[in-house]
């Protein structure tokens, strides 16, 4: 079975487990934070853009203060495993540097660890800050440069540097999440400083 990034192993081995109980520990402590700092209270529309299996929307949709929490991802195989586990979390196909959502129509727009894999992250970034309102937060966590993974640039060719994906500096998320139209507001070393992340505000008009 091919390995997707949002797998390690295949479903049902000992390592497939281990690396889906770090994830779903990962999970959680992303959930608080984005919880506290990326929401106002209210009735919040909530978007994973690039959620693989969905477990940490899944525990967003859980929070009284979420009227609706949406999990979008490319990877079909990834979203079936999602409606397995959670059937009534709302899940969309979709690409994430084209969003089929209306400009301004999410209170949050977040991913971890996910456009490290693709062609383009200044695309999707840009796409997340469209669709958040004005007002509205976008949290983009990767791959930390300058942490454990940092040697993935010697190794990017390799089929271990693929899975990991891209990394980057602080800076250079900063740069990128400004660049969008953002102001960042927080960031975030998690999961032992294996990744970086920045809580941006979309400003209002």
């Amino acid at each position: 079975m091919e390995s997707k990034a949002w797998q390690l192993g295949s479903p049902g081995t000992l390592v497939y487990g281990f690396f889906d109980t770090l994830r779903r520990r990962l999970n959680r402590r992303l959930v608080r934070y984005i919880m506290a700092c990326g929401t106002d209270g209210g009735d919040c529309v909530v978007l994973e853009a690039g959620s693989g299996p969905a477990y940490a929307s899944s525990m967003v949709a859980l929070e009284p203060h979420v009227c609706l929490s949406v999990a979008m991802d490319i990877d079909l195989e990834a979203l079936s495993e999602a409606r397995r586990r959670d059937p009534d979390l709302c899940l969309v196909v979709a690409d994430l540097q084209n969003l089929p959502f209306r400009t301004g129509s999410v209170d949050l727009a977040w991913n971890s660890s996910t456009i490290e894999h693709l062609p383009s992250p200044e695309t999707a970034v840009q796409e997340m800050t469209r669709v958040a309102r004005d007002g509205g937060k976008v949290f983009v966590g990767v791959p930390n440069l300058y942490g454990p993974l940092g040697f993935q640039r010697f190794i990017e060719e390799t089929a271990a540097g693929v899975w990991i994906g891209r990394t980057f500096a602080h800076k250079e998320l900063c740069d990128m999440m400004t660049c969008a139209g953002l102001r960042p507001r927080d960031s975030l070393f998690y999961f032992f400083r294996f990744f970086v992340g920045i809580l941006g505000e979309k400003p209002s008009e």
